[in-house]
């Protein structure tokens, strides 16, 4: 137990399992949700920076790490993630249990990439998932901090509106002057798969039939994300709209029994709607 300890000190992540289901009905079991609580802000004193550009698994993305399988033969690494096999590219090719890269090293579960020829120009992405379950008067109170807090980001910064109460409303906002609203069943979970089908982002142009769908790089059309990310600038004339029945919706949600709400899913659906149509999250 001391070593997990270890770890959430060392990282700043705490999970709810140590161990990760290794088969579907393993998951399917697990009755708390797989997940991590990380702490972004958290101090490190001596994080590590590396000069180059992480090297990712060309099926999940995600980077190589301490706990990839590494094959210094055939200059090969297993994904923890996906167990997919990828090959080291050429500058890679001087590795050996003795002449480890320092993303191998077992102390470097956390570090930060710093590439000198890429420079990122894409703006923040802030998503706003918001519990309408309130009254009508405090309604008018959470408008005017949201109209705040959109304030103090970035001009340049993409929006985005997910409200909840007994259902998940994620708001169009790009659809002209007419609020447009997808809804979902609050008590059910919903797939990224049904999310992208549910919300027409592969309505013009055929879904890839493989791999990992975030953004534009992946087939969704900067149109059909603009749907839903709008620059702040923007933003702040349609929250008006986007809120609009937030107060016939609370009101329902409150006739009902509290416990009606998941919290959970209408995250889950503002972390997916990020996942899905910001390239930049998955590199």
């Amino acid at each position: 137990m001391a070593e997990f300890l270890e770890l959430e000190s060392q990282d700043g992540v705490r999970m709810p399992w140590n161990v990760l289901p290794g088969t579907k009905q393993e998951a399917a079991n697990c009755v708390v949700p797989i997940a991590s609580f990380y702490t972004p802000l958290k101090s490190f004193p001596n994080m590590p920076v590396l000069p180059y550009s992480p090297l990712r698994c060309r099926t999940c993305r995600s980077v190589l790490n301490p706990f990839s399988i590494v094959d210094f033969v055939s200059k090969i690494w297993i994904c923890p993630f996906c167990l997919h096999r990828n090959h080291f590219p050429p500058h890679y090719h001087s590795i050996s249990d003795e002449n480890l890269p320092a993303e191998l090293f077992p102390q470097y579960t956390t570090i930060e990439y710093e590439s000198p020829s890429e420079k990122s120009t894409v703006p923040p992405v802030f998503m706003f998932v918001v519990d309408t379950c309130m009254i009508e008067e405090e309604i008018g109170f959470l408008k005017s901090a949201l109209s705040q807090a959109v304030g103090l980001v970035p001009e340049n910064s993409l929006v985005g509106l997910i409200t909840f109460g007994t259902y998940v409303h994620v708001h169009e906002l790009g659809y002209g002057q007419i609020p447009k609203v997808y809804v979902f069943k609050g008590s059910k979970e919903v797939t990224k798969d049904q999310l992208l089908e549910q919300m027409n982002f592969f309505m013009k142009k055929p879904r890839p039939s493989t791999g990992v769908i975030a953004g534009v790089r992946d087939g969704l059309s900067q149109e059909s994300i603009e749907r839903f990310l709008l620059p702040a600038f923007r933003l702040r004339v349609c929250l008006e709209f986007g809120l609009r029945g937030a107060s016939e919706r609370s009101l329902a949600s409150i006739s009902r029994s509290k416990g009606n709400k998941v919290h959970w899913h209408g995250i889950e659906c503002g972390c997916t709607s990020i996942g899905s149509m910001c390239s930049w999250f998955w590199g």
